[in-house]
């Protein structure tokens, strides 16, 4: 949809989130007929946003009024109100397909969604086209809503970060979307694998109109096969893994040299494999971020750090990120090449996703543990609530403590670490990749994120 099309209609704000509330003026300057608020957590009528005051009404009484509807992302889609009210006529948007429809003909759009890596392989997109004197605007999922100021939404290429809450309303196609992974996630909220699929890979294609080009990396066989079956006609540009000596995530390798095909394909010259793997080298809050707390921020040829922390020479890595089984499962991947006795933290809402990926990646360890010459190390975790504990279970991982808080779990693995050293020298790292999102009531990753970061700081400096 476009912002003109919301003129003399009564529109319905669905949530309060970043993107709507920053999306509120735009809309009033549009010209509604109406505009009021649906949001369980207020018991006020209306609420302030952006200077106006806004009428709050109940969702069955917003359905029988809305001529449109504007969802925050993470606003429930699949209500049977909300389905009755789409059934009957009432389109839906959100505040990122606003945008995308008032953009100027001339800009081009780059999207990027995927089960794991589109954060860092949007930000990496932003950094390789600026170092190539390309002027782009980044925004999105990754934390800034399309409608503050300040991003460059003016910009001749505009690179958008979109999750499946995101595209599952998106009703515009991008010049270049990219695909960077497919894996099960998010199934309780969309109602399952293939409506999964459907809202997600809206950035390929919806109503009618398809992307200019679908990105892909070649070994990405998973996304490589959903694209074919629900795109038989589509020929994507499959994007080569770069070689590694291994310090870094295979994954986040592969998203750098997504990143930089994109940037060639927006006209820059061609990226150097040199670029492209310190694009790969660097790291983003909550992505498996090594944690440095006493001020060295050298990092070792084997990706750990160098630092003491005050806690036998452990490295803490924040994925607080990971909030599905096959994004931990590639954290656990590279920790096999650089650490030689993992502890990881498990847990958070379960949302009925498939465990195979873990599995998979523990079975590694347990080849270890059998006498496997080709892996060396231990893998152990400490769970958290709600889904920690089965998550270890399903997965064969040894449990070594049940944990009441992020903190706590920090607190015990660090324990563990040192009652099983025994004098033998390792290379030992604690990793906070829940494999599950945050559960409610807890606020955000980034909440989790900043508790595990203070808890390092605590056990390095007791």
């Amino acid at each position: 949809m476009r912002l003109s099309e919301l003129a003399k209609r009564r529109v319905v704000l669905l949530g309060r989130g970043s993107d709507v509330v920053s999306a509120v003026p735009s809309i009033l300057r549009s010209g509604p007929a109406s505009l009021c608020l649906v949001d369980d957590a207020l018991d006020s009528d209306s609420v302030e946003i952006a200077g106006h005051e806004i009428p709050v009404v109940g969702l069955l009484d917003a359905c029988g009024e809305a001529q449109v509807m504007v969802r925050s992302p993470g606003f429930p889609r699949y209500l049977p109100d909300l389905v009755d009210a789409r059934d009957a006529g009432v389109p839906m948007t959100t505040p990122i397909d606003l945008f995308v429809g008032d953009l100027d003909p001339a800009q081009r759009v780059v999207m990027i969604t995927g089960t794991k890596g589109k954060s860092t392989t949007t930000e990496l997109i932003g950094r390789f086209a600026r170092e190539a004197g390309l002027i782009v605007g980044v925004a999105g999922n990754l934390g800034v809503p399309v409608f503050d100021d300040g991003w460059g939404g003016d910009a001749p290429i505009i690179v958008l970060e979109v999750s499946s809450y995101q595209a599952s309303d998106l009703h515009h196609v991008p010049d270049i979307a990219v695909v960077t992974s497919i894996a099960e996630d998010h199934l309780s909220w969309h109602g399952g694998l293939e409506q999964y699929l459907s809202d997600k890979l809206r950035i390929v294609a919806n109503d009618g109109a398809t992307a200019g080009h679908v990105v892909v990396p070649r070994a990405e066989h998973r996304a490589r096969e959903v694209l074919a079956d629900r795109f038989p006609e589509l020929v994507p540009v499959l994007v080569d893994d770069i070689e590694t000596d291994g310090s870094d995530p295979v994954h986040r390798v592969r998203n750098a040299a997504l990143a930089a095909r994109v940037v060639e394909m927006l006209g820059s010259q061609k990226i150097s494999t040199q670029q492209i793997r310190a694009g790969a080298h660097s790291s983003m809050p909550g992505r498996l971020d090594i944690c440095r707390s006493n001020g060295n921020d050298s990092v070792a040829d084997d990706g750990a750090s160098k630092g003491d922390f005050g806690a036998a020479g452990i490295t803490f890595v924040d994925d607080a990120l990971a909030s599905n089984p096959s994004a931990t499962a590639a954290g656990l991947a590279w920790a096999r090449n650089v650490s030689d006795d993992v502890v990881v933290i498990l847990g958070g809402q379960d949302r009925g996703v498939s465990v195979e990926p873990l599995v998979q990646e523990a079975a590694y360890w347990h080849d270890s543990a059998d006498g496997n010459t080709e892996t060396s190390g231990t893998l152990r975790a400490v769970t958290l609530a709600n889904n920690g504990e089965d998550l270890a279970q399903r997965c064969g991982i040894e449990i070594i403590g049940r944990a009441s808080s992020v903190a706590d779990a920090v607190e015990r693995a660090v324990e563990a670490l040192r009652c099983g050293t025994s004098g033998r020298e390792s290379r030992q790292m604690v990793v906070f990749s829940p494999a599950a999102p945050t559960p409610a009531g807890q606020g955000n990753w980034r909440n989790r994120s900043e508790e595990f970061r203070e808890a390092v700081l605590k056990v390095s400096h007791p």
